[in-house]
């Protein structure tokens, strides 16, 4: 019976070739199952094969066939003979079936397709957008910046104001930007030492990783990590430096701080003292929902680099709703230098172990063009953590962030975080009246707002749906505002709002967000400050929020 093995059942309609592939590999089946058909084969052949007669051979062969399909049949009628990969797969999509099922007896579920149409909402007509809306956004941006607005919000105004350090006290930056000829957004000064002979386009988004990074250097972000002087950390400290890179993917912006670092370490160092043996690793933890092919690349030259202490990092595959510090707290119990063995065997999936040693931690999370509703969910796990601190007799753990955020026109109002922050914003006294030419609609009165919850509860959607605007190409302008004439109710070019009102807008929007997560992070996270700023000119989605414990 070896020429007649149990085959995988499991079959795909291939279009190329215009037939069912079917999988030709070994079933695996329960141990009880395979000893009955074993059984079955020999009490078929009790003589040995060469007392038998070719036809004879042949007759009991088809025997066995039939008595082992009658076997088989209850497996076969409910799809469950397969292979190893195919039953991993089957039980993968039956185990969300079961979600899906417990979502709806809970009155919880969303259907996927349902998210598809609303996402593809019709073109937004600017006739449509609430007239008072537009007075709330226009009184914020055309006055004089509110004590709170300058709180969370280094650049003030329009995109040509956005520029760095226009608010607030003078920084680094605007030393740098002061310079003839440099970049309205310098890079970090290792930029041109590790990429000079990248490519055009990886050299794009390097340039955004190492604004990112000079951003985080200049505010004081590292300072957990470098100290004053270069070293990692000292006697006087207690707290260890992990960074967590949230919606990691293959881990390249934690390559790229590591390399920086470095580099500053190295700047730093006393050629006359042996500093190299007193400096600690880097850690990292990369946290994403995916799994990515040439993670395992980057994560390998994370983990070797070469220093007298090789760092240690963790990979963790999973959703930032399932995230418990004792995910985090695990990098502490890697082996520097080496993967972490769950990880490697199983994709990311690590448990946390209850019995593990605390050890204080300073987490610095950092992320590049952090998606949606993604970042809400990161600052509510960050809330979640601050809450259980101030339980605690002692704290142990500290937090300081740095996000480049991107996609707010996918954000779930559900979801928001600082969606109380918003109405606080929209609130906001200002001081003296500015002239702009680029105002939105008309302005706003003089008199104190007061913007009510059932009011904020009908801007939130226009808020999030008006951010595309900020992005919109020529082609994707079609698809995201209505054409006089023929998607909108207007019927005349001159009551539609110009391009640069709409990117305006929609910039505008995008900044009363960011503003309402750092109102969030300082009011209920513990942060010291936190400031919405832009960090960069090579992409369209420019902004990021950064802030220190």
């Amino acid at each position: 019976m070896e020429n007649h093995p149990v085959i995988c059942q499991h079959s795909i309609w291939g279009s190329k070739q215009q037939r069912f592939r079917h999988c030709k590999l070994p079933a695996k089946l329960e141990p009880a199952l395979v000893n009955q058909i074993k059984q079955l084969e020999q009490s078929a052949f009790t003589l040995a094969p060469s007392d038998l007669t070719e036809d004879e051979r042949k007759s009991r062969v088809d025997l066995v066939l039939e008595q082992r399909a009658e076997i088989l049949k209850p497996l076969l009628d409910l799809g469950k003979v397969l292979c190893g990969h195919h039953q991993k797969e089957a039980q993968a999509k039956q185990s969300k079936e079961d979600q899906i099922e417990k979502e709806k007896a809970a009155g919880t579920y969303v259907d996927p397709e349902e998210l598809k149409r609303l996402a593809k909402d019709p073109p937004v007509d600017p006739n449509d957008i609430p007239k008072d809306f537009l007075e709330a956004v226009n009184r914020i941006y055309t006055q004089e910046p509110s004590l709170l607005l300058k709180s969370v919000l280094d650049q003030f105004d329009g995109p040509e104001d956005w520029k760095r350090g226009n608010a607030g006290p003078k920084s680094s930056h605007e030393e740098v930007n002061g310079k003839e000829g440099e970049p309205e957004f310098p890079c970090h000064r290792s930029y041109d030492k590790l990429f000079s002979d990248a490519g055009a386009k990886k050299k794009r988004h390097l340039a955004q990783e190492s604004q990112l990074i000079e951003l985080m250097e200049a505010r004081g972000v590292f300072d957990p990590v470098l100290g004053t002087k270069g070293n990692l950390t000292d006697g006087s400290k207690s707290k260890r430096p992990v960074f967590v890179e949230f919606g990691a993917g293959t881990g390249g912006l934690s390559r790229h701080v590591q390399l920086a670092l470095e580099n500053i370490v190295i700047e730093r160092a006393d050629p006359e003292s042996d500093t190299d043996s007193s400096l600690e690793p880097f850690n990292f933890v990369l946290l994403d929902r995916q799994k990515f092919r040439s993670r395992n690349q980057v994560d390998y030259m994370i983990r070797t680099q070469a220093r007298p202490v090789k760092p240690r990092v963790l990979r963790i595959t999973m959703d930032v709703r399932d995230l418990k510090l004792q995910h985090l707290q695990l990098i502490h119990e890697t082996l520097p230098g080496i993967a972490w063995p769950e990880w490697a065997e199983g994709g990311g999936q690590v448990k946390p172990q209850e019995g593990s040693i605390r050890v204080p931690t300073q987490y610095i999370c950092i992320s590049k063009h952090f998606c949606g509703s993604a970042t809400d969910l990161a600052l509510g796990w960050m809330r979640e953590q601050h809450q259980q601190e101030l339980s605690r007799p002692k704290p142990q753990d500290s937090y300081s962030i740095c996000f480049a955020t991107c996609c707010h026109g996918i954000c779930d109002p559900s979801l928001l975080v600082a969606k109380p922050y918003l109405r606080e914003l929209l609130n906001s006294e200002a001081g003296k009246k500015r002239k702009r030419e680029d105002s939105v609609g008309t302005e706003g009165p003089t008199t104190k707002p007061n913007v009510s919850d059932e009011q904020l509860d009908i801007w939130v959607p226009w808020i999030i749906k008006l951010t595309g605007w900020a992005t919109l190409g020529k082609q994707e302008e079609s698809s995201l505002v209505a054409r006089p004439g023929k998607d909108a109710t207007t019927t005349t070019q001159d009551s539609a709002m110009s391009r640069d009102q709409r990117r305006i807008l929609g910039k505008r929007c995008k900044k009363l967000l960011d503003m309402a997560r750092c109102l969030y992070l300082v009011r209920e996270c513990g942060f010291k400050q936190a400031h919405s700023v832009e960090y960069t000119s090579e992409s369209v989605e420019s902004g990021a929020i950064i802030g220190v414990m």
